[in-house]
């Protein structure tokens, strides 16, 4: 249960759910303020980045497995 609780805190402290929570912040204020141009452009600006950032976990994991196989 410890393991359980370390983890989930160790991902919602990583840089891509922080991006995550600000893009979805910003782009709801945004929408709140009935600013839909600038919802948008927040999604097209946090997109590229969250999106990358997945990658690069992805990426980073298949490494590791890599590793443990040889």
């Amino acid at each position: 249960m410890n393991k359980d609780v370390k983890s989930i805190a160790l991902q919602l402290c990583t840089c891509t759910w922080i991006e995550i929570m600000t893009g979805a912040g910003i782009t709801l204020y945004m929408l709140y303020l009935q600013s839909y141009m600038l919802a948008a452009l927040t999604l097209a600006l946090f997109a590229p980045l969250i999106a990358f950032h997945f990658v690069l976990t992805k990426m980073s994991k298949l490494d590791d497995c890599d590793c443990i196989k040889q």
